[in-house]
C-alpha cells in the first residue's frame, strides 16, 4: 500500500494513518495474505502443479491486482492446455 485509501496520505508502515486516523490493519493483513499466496504460487510453479498454480492465483486475484499472479496463471493455463495436446497426440498415435 502506498497510500491511505481514506485520505490519500502517504503510508508510513504504520497499522493507523498518521493524517486520518483510519485503521489499516485489515488492508495490511490482505496484503500479507496475498505476498504469502504469491509465494506458494512461485514454488508451485517450480513443481509444475499447474492446476494448483491456478487455484492459488486466483485466490490472490481475488485479493488484489497482482501482475506475478496474472502471469502465473496465464502460465499454468498454457502448460495445462500442452500437457493436453501432448496427451492427445498420444493417444492419436
Amino acid at each position: 500500500m502506498e497510500r491511505c485509501p481514506v485520505c490519500r496520505a502517504r503510508f508510513r508502515d504504520e497499522a493507523i494513518c498518521h493524517r486520518c486516523g483510519a485503521d489499516l490493519s485489515p488492508l495490511l493483513a490482505i496484503e500479507a495474505e496475498a505476498a504469502a499466496l504469491e509465494r506458494e504460487a512461485v514454488a508451485l510453479l517450480a513443481a509444475g502443479q499447474w492446476i494448483e498454480v491456478r487455484r492459488v492465483a486466483e485466490r490472490v486475484l481475488a485479493l488484489h491486482h497482482s501482475l506475478l499472479a496474472t502471469a502465473a496463471w496465464d502460465f499454468a493455463r498454457r502448460e495445462l492446455v500442452a500437457e493436453e495436446a501432448r496427451r492427445f497426440e498420444r493417444l492419436l498415435q
